[in-house]
């Protein structure tokens, strides 16, 4: 390999017994931007490289999802040099069938002129697949509608859900609500704090309520507590009744010296109330 490959953050998917990452690369300063899976060898302890899986510009936000027609979708950006100024659309790689080293690329349409920086995630629910992403210009929520389990997309537009600029986690729970994991509360702008995740009612399309995961001042709990905490980068699975929330935080810090945390929530906890008569 060359001596300015990069392979940076990526996602994990365990299928089968297996465990799979799926990694963004590059070369130099973002040039070439794509993406590498590895598969971990639980005897030795090593992993396993795969080769380059997406290439075009794809770095994977958010892990596979299982497909009604029986294909994985991977959310992500295609990406050149970080920019909000230039069009760097929000995409998903669709693999063909279970095969995950074979994946094809779908760059979301956007309106011309538009920048973004376009980290994205989707909520699979049958061929309805809704993708949510960073804006850039606006501490907004972009959002774009399949409903040929991800081949064809509506045209990307700005969303009325604030959000900040920062990379989102989405999907569905067990019991049918849609979630959205970010910094979504109104007055946070581009701020990375507090880490929320927006809620909708079981069977419901439509966020009905936010709650607050973590703020970035803590003092009573694990981690590091600070006014200026960026909690950011978030992924989550559900297991056994509770939704494991992984994110970065940097603490007093800037760049990308950050620490990992864990929030486990019950996911009783996030139930919403049927709305009552005549509001």
């Amino acid at each position: 390999e060359s001596p300015d490959l990069a392979v940076s953050h990526g996602v994990f998917l365990s299928r089968e017994e297996t465990l799979w990452a799926f990694h963004g690369a590059f070369y130099g300063k973002m040039g070439r931007i794509h993406t590498r899976a590895y598969t971990l060898d639980e005897t030795s302890g090593r992993w396993e490289p795969k080769g380059v899986v997406v290439d075009g510009g794809f770095w994977p936000m958010n892990q596979p999802v299982k497909t009604a027609d029986g294909n994985w979708i991977m959310p992500g950006i295609c990406a050149g040099p970080f920019s909000e100024r230039t069009a760097n659309p929000p995409a998903v790689a669709i693999s063909r069938g279970d095969d995950l080293t074979t994946w094809d690329l779908v760059a979301l349409p956007t309106p011309a002129g538009m920048g973004m920086w376009g980290e994205s995630a989707v909520i699979v629910d049958g061929a309805r697949i809704l993708n949510v992403a960073r804006f850039g210009a606006k501490a907004r929520s972009l959002a774009a509608l399949s409903t040929d389990h991800g081949r064809s997309w509506t045209t990307v537009a700005e969303s009325n859900l604030p959000m900040a600029t920062s990379k989102p986690c989405a999907g569905v729970l067990g019991n049918g609500q849609y979630y959205l994991i970010c910094t979504t509360t109104g007055d946070s702008a581009g701020r990375r704090s507090p880490l929320t995740i927006a809620v909708s009612r079981p069977g419901e399309t439509k966020f009905s309520r936010v709650f607050m995961i973590r703020p970035a001042v803590f003092p009573d709990g694990p981690g590091e507590s600070h006014e200026r905490a960026s909690l950011a980068y978030p992924c989550a699975t559900e297991y056994k009744g509770r939704l494991y929330v992984g994110y970065s935080n940097n603490g007093p810090g800037r760049g990308n010296d950050n620490s990992a945390e864990l929030a486990i929530i019950p996911i009783e906890q996030l139930a919403v109330q049927p709305p009552t008569v005549g509001s």
